[in-house]
């Protein structure tokens, strides 16, 4: 990839497994743009926490060729971050209870779901998952407009974004407001993706995620934006303040 004048990203820096150097990424204002776009970014966590870099782009604008990309590069598990007020408007449960989920980050999954619109057939398609996303982040969408389960997997953001919970999650839904857009979004786990071995059905070298240095060689390669999670709280931080206990982006919560 040719950085663009705002970009930062140089190819002469290094890193350890534990550090990451933020002179290696795109500055937040810049991937908030692209994202505005309808672009995708490539958005890093901590290495000490799930050590992945997901593909995160806006539910309003998703195309049915950017949902075949993303299934390209991805494990292919398609989740929507929704603000909590959207999930409670479509009427969005969660999975399980609270109190019951023992997933180590405490990922927030709701029933899954496809679009009910006429045009959708099994809900696996791209077109059709596409259009599931889009429905997700339509603001006259109705509950009844959504079949359950479905192909399609809400996560409930927490109320307090980035500076709440740093998980892609929430990132994904911090950019949709940032940008002015419907606080829905579209998140993926980036995968290594192998090579093919004559003759037999498997790949190799394909049984892992995609850390640090494999999302910068593939952001350059497509022309994306990449950031952290750090990088994104920081500047959540520095433009509008530290969160307050018991307000949620200056109200009351």
């Amino acid at each position: 990839m040719s950085p663009s004048q705002d970009s930062t990203i140089t190819s002469s820096q290094t890193h350890t497994d534990n550090t990451i150097s933020s002179t290696l990424f795109d500055p937040i204002e810049s991937c908030i743009s692209a994202f505005k776009r309808g672009e995708f970014l490539v958005v890093l966590d901590s290495p000490d926490r799930e050590n992945e870099g997901d593909l995160i782009i806006s539910a309003s604008t998703i195309t049915p060729q950017q949902m075949s990309f993303m299934v390209r590069h991805t494990s292919g598990i398609i989740c929507t971050p929704l603000s909590p007020s959207i999930c409670e408007s479509l009427e969005l449960p969660q999975m399980i209870p609270a109190g019951a989920n023992s997933d180590p980050n405490r990922t927030a999954y709701t029933i899954s779901v496809d679009s009910n619109h006429e045009t959708v057939t099994t809900g696996i398609s791209a077109y059709d998952r596409a259009l599931t996303c889009n429905e997700l982040a339509r603001k006259s969408t109705h509950p009844g407009d959504f079949r359950r389960p479905g192909h399609i997997f809400p996560l409930r953001a927490r109320p307090g974004g980035v500076r709440e919970r740093m998980g892609h999650t929430e990132a994904a839904v911090e950019f949709c407001r940032l940008a002015d857009m419907r606080e829905a979004g579209v998140i993926s786990e980036l995968v290594e993706v192998g090579s093919e071995v004559q003759g037999q059905a498997v790949l190799n070298g394909a049984d892992s995620m995609l850390r640090t240095d494999g999302c910068l060689e593939f952001a350059r390669k497509f022309g994306l934006k990449i950031c952290t999670i750090e990088d994104l709280k920081e500047f959540v931080e520095r433009t509008e303040g530290k969160l307050e206990m018991g307000k949620v982006n200056g109200h009351v919560h």
